[in-house]
């Protein structure tokens, strides 16, 4: 595990502000930038469940609307080997903006960039809304803040992490061989 400290919100902050048992939902930039936050050391931030890290994850299209997708390769034992859509990862203190919103889309634009190559610009970057489960070992300690990014896929370098890529509309996929993260995320496009 990656020795940094991430970004976290209180449980009682979600759960008052959103009805996280939904799944997902949409939200906006103002709804965001209400919640408390504040950065934990990642191996405390795991296994303290009165807090959720932010992960920001983005759904990556291309100019036709097509999502990538792809099964997963790299270094997290959880989901290797499993069909995902989202490009993404923890925001750190590095990535400390404004707002919290500013903070998510720092960490966002330099995930994005080391995992695909991809130079992106906050005006490149939509808000779809956020995603939260209670199945998985990933869901306990993580909630997802979910953007769309439209990108020309020949200029994309995928990371090692991503292998096996397709591109596909999202009305076309089967949710059910997605890990969960990723269809809720998907299920956030019918929104738009």
């Amino acid at each position: 595990m990656k020795k940094e400290n991430v970004l976290c919100v209180p449980v009682n902050s979600l759960t008052d502000t959103f009805d996280i048992n939904t799944g997902y939902w949409p939200t906006n930039k103002d709804s965001i930038n209400k919640l408390p936050f504040t950065f934990k050391a990642r191996e405390l931030a795991e296994s303290d469940f009165s807090h959720k890290q932010l992960i920001a994850y983005a759904l990556v299209f291309n100019e036709i609307g097509e999502l990538l997708h792809y099964q997963r390769c790299g270094s997290e034992k959880r989901l290797k080997g499993i069909w995902s859509a989202g490009i993404g990862g923890h925001t750190n203190d590095n990535d400390k903006g404004d707002s919290l919103y500013d903070t998510l889309t720092n960490g966002l634009i330099r995930e994005f960039e080391e995992e695909t190559g991809l130079k992106i610009k906050l005006e490149d970057i939509e808000l779809l809304g956020m995603i939260n489960e209670e199945q998985t070992e990933v869901g306990h300690c993580h909630t997802g803040v979910v953007f769309k990014i439209t990108i020309n896929p020949e200029k994309l370098v995928l990371d090692t992490e991503i292998g096996n890529p397709h591109w596909e509309t999202p009305e076309l996929l089967d949710l059910t061989k997605f890990e969960l993260w990723s269809g809720l995320a998907i299920k956030l496009t019918s929104h738009k």
